[in-house]
């Protein structure tokens, strides 16, 4: 990754941030009580390369070096991501704002 472009744990916590921040305006009420009982012991942020429906969503070619996925959910006892409270694409350009969040997608 060169200079340019901010790491990956950098994206995860200004994902994570700006979760928090919109989450309320995006969320019913019980999914923010479920958020604050379980993510705090069973609550995880992963991230990946951008899913293909990106693309669709946003209406650009979305580029793995130019784009992270952060998920944010609740982890199963395998810790893995079994239920989502967003899916948000992050610019790596730390000149860009840049950030698109799917709301409790399936």
């Amino acid at each position: 990754m060169t200079d340019k472009h901010t790491n990956t744990d950098e994206l995860i916590d200004q994902a994570y941030e700006l979760f928090l921040e919109l989450a309320a305006d995006n969320l019913d009420e019980a999914t923010i009580a479920r958020f604050n009982q379980e993510f705090p012991e069973h609550g995880g942020l992963g991230d990946c390369e951008p899913e293909a429906d990106w693309e669709e969503e946003i209406q650009a070619e979305v580029r793995p070096e130019e784009w992270l996925e952060v998920r944010v959910g609740l982890l199963n006892s395998d810790d893995e991501l079994n239920y989502l409270f967003a899916r948000m694409l992050i610019s790596r350009d730390p000149e860009s704002q840049e950030c698109h969040i799917l709301w409790q997608p399936e």
